[in-house]
């Protein structure tokens, strides 16, 4: 509660003015030098109750209210000192959240210019608040919105969230249109502990926490959106640029290629990496030599079975499967692609050449 809108009440309440004024900060110390220690001390003065509600560091005063004693009784001071305290206690905490907020996008704002300039090499500048909390291992998560919800999500809001669920130290930090989380090593490590040893182990581990993570925001802001990508642990701020753009790049390419996804892993997104990266005119040339057929992908049916058949490995029963159809039916379809292009997706290099073209369709359409 504010301390203005407290007194308003409390001059309401008891029918009597509280008097604000100021003194020296030396002077008050040795007027009281319990009143801080002893948040229910009643401090009385020439007569009159007096309460501390500001201290202004800068000019090295003190303000505070007083009221006649003739006008309170003693059990009424000591109330409004224990409402004053409490008051102050929570400006204080509400001044600390904005503080952690303005640091958080100071970062951000540095990041982010690094970013743009494409710089992937950099340290953090020294007068940074929060230079010193990138100095451990943290694991890095980077959030955004494909609509207009995440420019309605808060700071406070956002944070009090990711701390329910990862329940350890994290920071956050806003970026032009995602948000960087830095995560403690801790959860990690805990993680570690439950889990199989191993890259893929992890990996998968990794994936969890992003699926978690995202059917959480979901719930919270109904199903607004949201998409994930994180990164493997890192130490120190010297991979914090690179990293970031990593991230960045994973939300931006899988958003592309695999529009019905909403976790976007880095180390799955090598190829259509390495596509993206293509110049224009070389996709282009690309298509126009080997995939003059490549009209089929306008067909939806065409298009999800495609998709699926690569992401089971090209695998005949596990991708009838997935598509709830006969494996029959899948032969039948790949025997139409194979008619209408000539490539058999059952063979190893026209399997490598379709899954070319159908990403470099992807990235030029």
């Amino acid at each position: 509660m504010e301390i203005n809108l407290l007194k308003q009440q409390v001059e309401a309440a008891i029918g009597v003015t509280l008097k604000e004024s100021e003194m020296g900060m030396k002077e008050w110390n040795l007027l009281v030098r319990a009143i801080d220690s002893d948040p229910a001390a009643l401090l009385k003065v020439n007569g009159k109750y007096v309460w501390l509600y500001k201290k202004n560091n800068a000019l090295s005063t003190v303000h505070f209210f007083e009221v006649d004693q003739t006008l309170l009784t003693d059990t009424e001071a000591k109330l409004i000192g224990l409402l004053l305290v409490r008051a102050r206690e929570s400006v204080k905490g509400h001044t600390a959240k904005k503080d952690d907020e303005s640091r958080s996008l100071q970062l951000g704002e540095w990041i982010q210019e690094r970013m743009d300039l494409g710089e992937l090499q950099g340290t953090v500048p020294e007068h940074f608040a929060l230079k010193p909390k990138l100095q451990g291992s943290f694991l890095p998560f980077m959030l955004s919105w494909e609509n207009r919800a995440g420019h309605e999500v808060v700071y406070t809001k956002l944070y009090k969230l990711l701390k329910s669920y990862f329940g350890g130290d994290l920071l956050l930090i806003p970026l032009k249109d995602s948000w960087l989380i830095l995560v403690s090593e801790a959860l990690l490590t805990e993680l570690r502990e439950e889990s199989e040893e191993g890259t893929d182990a992890e990996r998968d581990m990794l994936h969890a926490l992003c699926q978690g993570l995202y059917e959480l925001i979901a719930n919270e802001w109904m199903g607004s959106g949201c998409h994930l990508s994180v990164h493997e642990l890192i130490t120190g701020e010297s991979r914090l640029l690179e990293m970031a753009v990593t991230l960045y790049e994973s939300l931006l390419i899988g958003r592309l290629f695999h529009v019905s996804e909403y976790i976007h892993l880095p180390w799955e997104l090598r190829l259509e990496r390495f596509i993206y990266s293509i110049p224009e005119p070389e996709r282009e040339r690309f298509i126009m030599e080997t995939g003059r057929h490549s009209g089929i992908f306008t067909d939806e049916e065409v298009l999800l079975t495609l998709e699926t058949f690569f992401e089971m490995d090209c695998n005949i029963s596990e991708t009838a499967k997935r598509l709830y159809i006969h494996r029959n039916t899948l032969m039948y379809r790949i025997d139409k692609i194979k008619q209408e292009t000539g490539l058999d997706v059952r063979a190893f290099q026209d399997a490598v050449l379709m899954n070319l073209l159908l990403l470099l369709y992807k990235v030029t359409k």
